[in-house]
């Protein structure tokens, strides 16, 4: 009897740890990221320098390890270039910015600088977190609003 009750809890404690597993796999699949700034450092005919923030939210109950984060911003479809993202810390139910250069194809970007006509910007990658004993790669896709993306484009 006593060996039937131990492998009813050790059944109990792993199915325990694998739904909180599962659970906080997907609040970090909800992963909202944003630009919540970017500025232009320096502007060339090899392509527009910005100093880009973007903002991770943490919808877990766990503090995740961000890996490495790489990351694409495209205009109308259009590639304006890749960046990478340093490693960071984001709180449980918390948020952190991460500041990284980016490198845009001024061509492109000159198609709408003094117009009115805003393109629709498009952010997407995979970040990594390291979760307990393992690494889980999370895509995110961010669609900036029409201000957002007139803000990026102008580097204000």
């Amino acid at each position: 009897m006593e060996k039937r009750n131990k492998i009813i809890v050790i059944s109990i404690i792993v199915a325990a740890v694998g739904i909180f597993g599962f659970s906080q796999y997907l609040s970090v699949s909800q992963l909202h990221v944003s630009i919540i700034q970017s500025k232009v450092v320096d502007k060339t005919s090899q392509g527009t320098l910005y100093n880009l923030q973007l903002q991770f939210n943490n919808p877990s109950l766990l503090f995740l390890t961000v890996g490495r984060t790489s990351f694409a911003v495209a205009a109308n479809g259009e590639s304006l270039g890749n960046g990478v993202m340093q490693p960071s810390v984001i709180p449980a139910m918390g948020k952190t910015v991460a500041q990284t250069p980016f490198l845009a194809n001024t061509a492109i970007l000159d198609k709408y600088n003094n117009t009115n006509n805003v393109p629709s910007l498009k952010l997407t990658g995979t970040t990594q977190y390291d979760v307990l004993f393992t690494t889980v790669s999370i895509p995110f896709t961010y669609y900036p609003t029409q201000d957002e993306s007139k803000a990026f484009i102008d580097g204000t």
